[in-house]
């Protein structure tokens, strides 16, 4: 597939909001507020992990057009098959964790002795 920079940022834009609409349900769903942190943590997250998605896919190996958990040159390719493989899972779990970590509410004030 030809790639150029242009359709990369539309494809990671896309990724972005994609990711960013799924934190925003989550944190919806979990918390009821703070939507926007949750909103941009979702998206960032989304991002992240399809770009180690994407990297997993980079580096496969097929032989007879099926994957190959180890390489010609030797090189053991069977975590990489996995993230490739699920990548739709990691993506929205990660999405889902991001928006989930953002609602989180830090501590503040004084800590009872």
């Amino acid at each position: 597939m030809f790639m150029t920079p242009g359709l990369a940022l539309f494809l990671i834009a896309l990724k972005l909001v994609l990711g960013a609409l799924i934190g925003l349900g989550t944190v919806a769903l979990a918390y009821r507020r703070r939507f926007l942190r949750g909103a941009v943590f979702g998206g960032i997250m989304f991002v992240l992990a399809s770009g180690l998605a994407g990297w997993a896919d980079s580096h496969a190996a097929f032989m007879n057009g099926q994957r190959v958990d180890v390489a010609p040159w030797g090189e053991n390719l069977w975590l990489r098959n996995r993230i490739a493989e699920n990548e739709t899972v990691i993506c929205v779990v990660s999405a889902c964790g991001g928006g989930l970590l953002a609602g989180l509410k830090a501590r503040s004030g004084k800590q009872p002795t």
